[in-house]
């Protein structure tokens, strides 16, 4: 019996295909590998929770706060204190009055989408990197009034934020839990 020759070629040809796929694949990996550790934080081998994540950025800036020289830390002036969970004329009234800084916890994209007047974005995924943006601001006393939210509801993020600063050492440390969903629809102004 004759052998067809296409046939007999289609082996050697599905193997030349599985090793470009193979070689495709490791200089992807490898690249991203590379790419990962230039990044201003690369990401962990091994999965963290969003907890770990906090822990572990907190462990790092306070190792960087105890190098900062006395005369750069500013006297803590008079606040009043703010209450552990506002209501959403406290927290009105914090924000209108300035009487506190206003910090948004939720991802920074939503953050540019809209937010409360004159808060700063202290994103929870991202807090070491948006911590260091505004550290001078923040470390001039730690005693200052923050105020945080995130979206509201069910969402965690502003209570693991507010842990995070308590564990960097501020003291006045409240959550607006209503979020920037209970903001807009209360018809509030939001800044973009």
């Amino acid at each position: 019996m004759k052998k067809d020759p296409v046939i007999e070629t289609i082996p050697g040809l599905l193997g030349a295909d599985f090793l470009q796929v193979g070689i495709l694949i490791t200089v992807g990996l490898c690249a991203g590998l590379l790419i990962n550790q230039f990044r201003d934080a690369p990401l962990p081998w091994i999965y963290q929770s969003k907890t770990e994540r906090l822990d572990r950025a907190v462990t790092g800036l306070a190792a960087k706060a105890a190098n900062v020289p006395e005369e750069e830390k500013a006297a803590p002036a008079s606040h009043e204190t703010v209450p552990e969970s506002l209501t959403l004329e406290q927290f009105q009234a914090c924000v209108t009055g300035k009487k506190a800084l206003v910090l948004d916890a939720r991802p920074e994209l939503f953050h540019r989408i809209g937010h409360v007047p004159g808060s700063i974005a202290l994103p929870r995924d991202e807090f070491e990197v948006y911590y260091k943006k505004h550290q001078v601001e923040m470390e001039r006393n730690k005693a200052q009034p923050l105020v945080i939210y995130c979206s509201g509801g069910s969402c965690e993020d502003s209570g693991l934020v507010s842990e995070t600063l308590k564990k960097l050492g501020y003291t006045n440390v409240g959550i607006f839990r209503g979020g920037w969903d209970e903001w807009t629809h209360a018809g509030l102004p939001e800044e973009k």
